[in-house]
């Protein structure tokens, strides 16, 4: 295990949206060895997810979205996801019930923080704060479909028993939807 570390250099590679950047590091390990990583590095803000569901009809609720980096990697049209974005300044709970109105049209007046994760620590330094939220049909206020130019998104609610299986058939993998998924299931959220 790492005892030290020492970054002893740093390239920016590119600079566009998020900070990509070549970067040199000393690890001091608990037996005094030491070794040299260099690793490219996605300086990706911090963002928040909730997974909206209704205990009483035991649905979850998802959006569907196109990912340009799902579509390269194996030709993805859409991925199942929960609703997620950027911190943007906010704090993380702020963030979930913000995207919560924003991709599906449900006002939520809270939701319960579930655990954070850092969804590829070996090259992101990306934390995702994930939240779950119970809402019921009434909660339903707004369009949703999302607010940015470059995000379009359709709601779809799936019976709980049905997303279980959506992640073992390979219709849901996004990382952060199948932790909080799992999570439900593992909280008793649906009973």
């Amino acid at each position: 295990m790492a005892t030290k570390v020492q970054i002893t250099g740093e390239e920016t590679l590119a600079n566009g949206r998020f900070r990509l950047t070549r970067t040199r590091a000393e690890i001091e390990e608990a037996d005094g060895l030491r070794r040299t990583l260099t690793h490219e590095i996605y300086h990706h803000g911090n963002a928040a997810a909730v997974l909206l569901y209704d205990p009483d009809r035991r649905v979850v609720m998802l959006v569907k979205q196109f990912r340009l980096a799902a579509y390269l990697a194996e030709g993805a049209l859409e991925m199942l996801e929960v609703c997620a974005g950027m911190l943007d300044g906010d704090e993380p709970l702020a963030c979930a019930l913000r995207e919560a109105w924003e991709e599906t049209g449900v006002r939520l007046a809270t939701a319960r923080h579930a655990f954070d994760a850092f969804s590829t620590p070996g090259a992101l330094t990306e934390k995702i704060a994930c939240f779950v939220a119970p809402y019921r049909l009434a909660d339903r206020q707004g369009a949703g479909g999302g607010v940015d130019a470059d995000e379009r998104t359709e709601t779809v609610e799936i019976p709980f028993a049905q997303a279980l299986s959506l992640i073992g058939s390979g219709a849901i993998r996004d990382a952060k939807t199948i932790a909080l998924i799992y999570y439900a299931k593992a909280e008793g959220l649906f009973g």
